[in-house]
């Protein structure tokens, strides 16, 4: 065999282990992590009233910054990835006069789906977190959400409570 001929098959072996490579690691680069903008949709505990507005996700050391967006409005919360599998993401919340807790798993179409309560809650609420933009985080709210100081149908106060 050649030397030529050689080396063309060292390059076919090195494009094919890279191809490979790159196979065997993409899903660790889909669970990169939540870090990005998220619309966001959910329904209130109890009577399921709908609300929506937008989420933004910043890492910070081992922890997530979560700022829940509903007009000019801002909740703010701490996550952490829970389990080491990188698709479960846990967050406490300030809601001023309400604390909670979420709990969020990571879908196969990038979203994060999951259920939250406020602090005495006895029901549950959902919320899904739809990426904008990739990875990449913006600012500002999102057109058309509903403010968290709206009331609800029954009237019992804020969207998102």
């Amino acid at each position: 065999m050649s030397i030529a001929s050689r080396q063309g098959m060292e390059v076919k072996r090195m494009i094919a282990a890279t191809i490979v490579s790159a196979v065997a690691l993409a899903p660790t680069f889909a669970l990169a992590g939540p870090e990005g903008t998220y619309a966001m949709t959910g329904t209130n505990p109890g009577d399921k009233s709908p609300y929506e507005g937008v989420i933004e996700v910043k890492k910070t050391g081992e922890t997530y910054a979560v700022t829940w967006r509903f007009g000019a409005d801002e909740t703010k919360g701490i996550g952490t990835l829970a389990g080491g599998s990188g698709r479960t993401l846990a967050v406490s919340y300030d809601a001023g006069e309400s604390h909670g807790i979420a709990l969020f798993e990571l879908q196969g179409d990038g979203s994060w789906s999951g259920v939250w309560s406020s602090m005495g809650g006895e029901t549950l609420g959902t919320e899904i977190w739809r990426p904008q933009g990739g990875a990449t985080t913006t600012r500002g709210g999102a057109a058309g959400s509903t403010p968290a100081s709206a009331s609800t149908p029954d009237g019992k106060g804020a969207a998102r409570r």
